[in-house]
């Protein structure tokens, strides 16, 4: 409850002043408090509008409800006395005299009982009610009042109205102002349809006055929304609330219009604006973009007006671009919708400068558009407009052109016409169109392509009839029409001269450019260009007197050609397949005249006739060169088939000679012929001067390059057709040395499994089985053989030098050379991968093991039969690889085992040996170490099984004389290096040989097993605790079993041992077996040995036994 209730209605009623309040009568004053004088009414009038606003009308109609009781009146009136009358409670009595019905909460148990202490009071939440009902209609009433021109002034007496009526809930009375809010927008929708562009900016001013935040704005748009729609739909059906023209309809857009100014001027951030405009849709069954689209259907007309004013107005200085823009923003235009409009605006002004603006079709047919034209001073208002309007330069000289171009066209086209016609020359008809382009405004730069089309237009028409004759063949009508064309080419030519435009010069490519739609011929398909082409082609022909194309005619069909836009290409297409014909008879009169009987005289005559045709049909030189070289190779045909031994006779070269200059062929052009017919008789004059070694003598050289300049084919080619005939010798040849590898190495039933067929015993030479060893102890000897294929490649100079790269050589580049084989066993089909791999083992062994001169011829043969085979430099060398670590391994081994080392002269014959193979240096040494490691891995492994000091240490010593590393070269681990060197000194410091006067040979052997010095000592220590607490441990039992002098040595042992470490020697003994230690020390026989050194020994043994001295 927000008020304290008390009965004191006895003290209410003692003032005499409030107790007309209770009269049944109205009362005849309104309460001082809401009492103002005529000066503050004056002062405070209210907003003046044209015609009264909607909304005060509304607010009127509120304060005026005729439905409040009379009670409810007077607490309007007096409100300040009803807040005084909120602490306490109203008789029964006197409320039944306004009629008011009590609260249910209150208890009267009968009808018209006597006052009772209980029921005889009027509860004060009923009183409560009454006043808040009041509140609203005082809050109008304060709108009405005071208006909302100065919402701060009449926000200040709505406020008091809080106070005065006791609403202490900030909360509840905004809603009562949101409710006065929501009833004068209804009132502005309900009393007005039609939006004005005040409204919004009163609503503004109202949402101040009451004080709503944007919340209680929103909230009281979509309460009144649903309320107006709610209401309207009772009385208008739907398809009335569709149509534009109705009033309700109307209404609905106005007040959608009204929200969206509201809520933007109001500041919303975005999705509270799509929030409450979509509520508000919603409440009119619409989406949010049907909204959207209902506020522009209301602000552009109010905008549009202000864009009629703008124009009424220019000269004025009363405009801006300022203006234009307060307008857009208190409508809520948007840029895009502006710059639209704004553009439409400004077209409206450039046709009412014209005349061009019509009211009716009657209007617009008296326009004459051979005379409208910009008035004076048309040019500064259009600026001016463009300025205010924001327009760019090419916006607005588009809306000129759009509206001049035409205007412009029309007396352009006309003039033109006139030329054609011969009513004018090119000079008026110039000097017209110029004077227009001017009248109009339009740019020089925009004209030219306005007179473009212009002359596409003029020529498109003859074209088309053109065409049109073309479809059902009428050629004299398509050449009259093309001849009409040419003519308006030359007139119009002449008009543009006038102009002094560069861009003209090239007129074809200007246009008649056929992939331009725009073009004069654009409209033509490529198949129909080409057939009214043809037509004209043929029919200027036919039309010429003796058949011949003069050079006037040529022009014509040149001029034709341009216009069409006919490619140089498709041009020689179809006069080819006109003239070609013609051309072709003199070509195969000539072939077939000289093969028969060629003289030079005969030679001249038919390359005359040729001549004459190309001329007469003015054919290019290139269709005689296509046609000429079928029939040379004919002619080759033919020469060769009566040729002696298929080679020609010098008459014969004479007469193809004769046939090449007539045709114009080049001399590459012959190559192919000759080669189809002369190549198989050079390929066989190769093979016979092989002979049967297989191998061309030099003498036979130079006949073979005189055979092939008489054969007239190419070095290039013959290079092939060597290599064929070379390749027919030369796959016999690996094919024999495959067989022979196969029965060194198989035997019969696996040669039978590989030939495919059964394989007999007298296959094999000595009637046996073949071993299957690598061809070292096989009977057949196939090292001859391959060589005989090696000089067979050689001496032939099959092999080729190819330049890779280049390298750097004393300060120059020189070319890097790599030999290629252009035959090979493997490309040809001779030999597979896998036997390839196996004979260039077989050979590198042979040759690894043969003596004497034989040996080096072998070696140098070696890369060149890998070559030959088709094996890569990478697949030799691994094979060499292979073979060598064989080699490697087996001979360091073996001298290893005798000699402990390899000395030099084992070096030198390594070295003999990486030669043999074709080992790179960085190859051999990395062999030998491989070898060296195998054998000394053996050796420790060996070793270790039973170590020995003496065997460790001529080990290592033996390790470090070849400067092999024990980890990094041997590959021992670190563990292993760990127990060669606990084998090698534990004896050693067992025997006293390892004590502190020799330590150096700890150094020795921690630098020879390369051990990291730190790593060393902590080593040599943990041996030393280890051994220590071994002998303390025997000494310990021998004591237990009374054999002290089995501890004579364990002792000395011990004291070795201390003196290593100060006799910090971590021992754990019973001090009584500590002394008895001690004092078997002190009882040995110390005869012949340093005292001092006694003396230390013994302070070394306490330290060590724990015995203090």
């Amino acid at each position: 409850m927000r008020f304290t209730s008390a009965p004191v209605a006895a003290v209410l009623l003692a003032n005499s002043d409030m107790a007309g309040a209770f009269s049944v009568r109205p009362p005849v004053t309104v309460s001082n408090q809401l009492q103002v004088s005529s000066v503050a009414q004056q002062r405070l009038s209210p907003l003046k509008f044209a015609e009264v606003s909607g909304g005060m009308e509304e607010l009127q109609e509120l304060t005026e409800d005729k439905t409040a009781n009379a009670f409810e009146k007077t607490v309007r009136k007096s409100p300040s006395f009803w807040k005084l009358a909120g602490y306490a409670s109203i008789p029964v009595s006197a409320a039944l005299g306004f009629g008011l019905v009590p609260s249910r909460r209150l208890a009267a148990h009968a009808a018209g009982a006597i006052v009772t202490g209980v029921a005889g009071a009027i509860g004060k939440s009923r009183l409560d009610l009454i006043t808040e009902t009041a509140a609203t209609p005082a809050i109008a009433q304060a709108i009405i009042d005071h208006g909302v021109e100065d919402p701060a002034t009449t926000a200040g007496y709505i406020r008091e109205i809080q106070t005065k009526f006791g609403i202490v809930d900030d909360e509840e009375f905004e809603a009562m102002c949101a409710d006065v809010y929501s009833k004068y927008l209804l009132g502005l929708v309900k009393f007005n349809p039609v939006a004005k562009t005040s409204e919004p900016k009163e609503l503004e001013n109202l949402k101040t006055a009451l004080g709503l935040s944007n919340l209680m704005v929103g909230e009281a748009h979509g309460a009144a929304a649903a309320e107006w729609y709610r209401t309207t739909c009772l009385f208008t059906p739907e398809e009335d609330l569709d149509d534009p023209d109705h009033p309700d309809r109307q209404a609905m857009d106005k007040f959608i219009f009204l929200t969206e100014r509201v809520l933007n001027r109001g500041g919303e951030t975005p999705e509270a604006f799509k929030f409450e405009m979509t509520r508000v849709a919603k409440a009119m069954n619409l989406s949010l973009m049907e909204a959207v689209d209902r506020v522009t259907d209301v602000n552009e007309p109010f905008y549009q007006r202000a864009l009629k004013s703008t124009r009424a107005k220019l000269g004025t200085n009363q405009v801006s671009q300022s203006t234009l823009e307060k307008a857009r923003q208190s409508l809520g235009i948007s840029e895009e919708t502006a710059f639209d409009m704004h553009v439409a605006c400004f077209n409206e002004e450039v046709r009412d400068l014209l005349g061009l603006q019509a009211s009716d079709e009657e209007e617009a047919a008296e326009i004459n558009t051979y005379t409208a034209k910009f008035s004076e001073g048309a040019k500064e208002r259009l600026d001016q407009l463009k300025d205010i309007l924001g327009l760019s330069d090419e916006d607005a000289d588009y809306e000129i052109s759009a509206e001049a171009t035409p205007l412009y066209q029309a007396t352009a086209l006309a003039s033109i016409n006139e030329v054609l016609t011969g009513s004018s020359s090119p000079d008026v008809a110039w000097e017209k169109i110029e004077t227009r382009r001017k009248e109009l405004l339009i740019p020089e730069s925009k004209s030219k392509d306005l007179i473009s089309s212009m002359v596409m237009q003029a020529l498109g028409v003859p074209l088309e009839e053109a065409n049109k004759f073309a479809k059902v063949n009428n050629e004299a009508a398509v050449y009259d029409n093309l001849l009409e064309t040419l003519e308006a080419k030359q007139t119009l030519i002449a008009i543009l001269k006038k102009s002094g435009w560069d861009e003209f010069d090239n007129f074809d490519k200007n246009f008649c450019d056929p992939w331009d739609r725009q073009s004069a011929n654009g409209f033509m398909r490529s198949e129909e260009r080409i057939k009214v082409y043809k037509i004209f082609l043929t029919r200027t022909v036919r039309k010429s007197a003796d058949g011949n194309l003069t050079d006037e005619m040529y022009d014509k069909v040149m001029q034709i050609k341009g216009l069409l836009g006919i490619s140089d290409e498709q041009a020689e297409i179809e006069a080819r397949a006109a003239f070609g014909p013609e051309v072709q008879k003199a070509c195969l009169r000539a072939t077939t005249e000289i093969v028969a009987d060629y003289t030079p005289e005969l030679a001249k005559n038919m390359k005359k006739d040729i001549d004459d045709a190309m001329q007469k049909y003015r054919l290019s030189d290139d269709f005689l060169r296509e046609q000429g070289a079928s029939y040379y190779a004919k002619a080759v045909s033919q020469i060769s088939a009566k040729s002696p031994a298929g080679i020609p006779t010098k008459e014969m070269n004479q007469a193809l000679h004769a046939l090449q200059e007539m045709f114009k062929i080049g001399k590459e052009d012959t190559y192919a012929a000759h080669m189809e017919f002369f190549g198989p008789v050079y390929k066989k004059s190769i093979v016979e001067a092989m002979g049967s070694t297989g191998v061309i003598r030099e003498e036979l050289k130079g006949s073979l390059a005189d055979l092939r300049d008489r054969l007239g084919v190419r070095e290039e080619d013959t290079k092939e057709l060597f290599l064929e005939a070379i390749e027919e010798k030369f796959v016999p040849m690996v094919e024999w040395i495959n067989s022979e590898m196969e029965r060194t190495m198989l035997n019969q039933k696996q040669l039978s499994e590989r030939r495919g067929r059964d394989m007999g015993e007298d296959m094999f030479q000595s009637g046996k089985i073949a071993d299957g060893v690598l061809g070292l102890g096989a009977e057949v000897n196939i090292m001859g053989d391959i060589i005989n294929l090696v000089d067979f490649y050689a001496e032939n100079e099959i092999a080729e030098e190819k330049e890779i790269g280049t390298k750097e050589v004393e300060g120059e580049d020189v070319p890097v050379l790599e030999t290629s084989y252009p035959i090979t066993a493997i490309g040809s089909g001779a030999l597979d991968q896998e036997m390839a791999e196996y004979l260039y083992r077989q050979f590198v062994v042979g040759a690894f093991t043969a003596q004497g001169g034989q040996a080096g011829r072998y070696e140098a043969a070696r890369a060149s039969f890998g070559g030959i085979l088709g094996l890569t430099s990478e697949k030799m060398e691994e094979i060499n690889s292979t073979i060598g670590s064989s080699v490697y391994d087996n001979y360091v081994s073996r001298t290893m085992a005798t000699k402990g080392a390899l000395d030099q002269q084992d070096m030198m014959f390594l070295a003999n040996i990486q030669g043999k193979l074709g080992l790179s240096s960085e190859q051999s040494e990395k062999l030998l170490m491989q070898s060296q490691k195998k054998v000394l891995s053996e050796e420790i492994n060996a070793l270790m099984d039973d170590p020995t000091p003496e065997g460790m240490k001529a080990f290592r010593e033996k390790c470090n004389v070849m400067g092999m590393d024990l980890a990094e070269d041997v590959g021992i681990s670190s563990t292993r290096i760990v127990r060669m060197f606990e084998s090698e000194i534990i004896p050693g410091l067992k025997s006293g040989e390892i004590n502190v006067g020799t330590s150096e040979i700890l150094t020795e052997i921690q630098e020879s097993l390369n051990l990291d010095p730190e790593e060393c000592e902590a080593m040599f220590e943990g041996v030393l605790l280890r051994l220590a607490k071994q002998a303390m441990d025997l000494i310990s039992a021998e004591l237990l079993r009374g054999r002290e002098e089995n501890t004579v040595d364990l002792i000395k042992e011990l004291v070795g041992y201390a003196a290593f470490v100060d006799g910090d020697l971590g021992l754990n003994v019973d001090e009584a077996q500590a002394y008895q230690v001690f004092n078997i020390y002190e009882a040995f026989d110390f005869s012949g040995e340093d005292p001092a050194q006694v003396e230390a020994n013994k302070e070394l043994l306490q330290t060590a036994l724990g015995i203090s001295q």
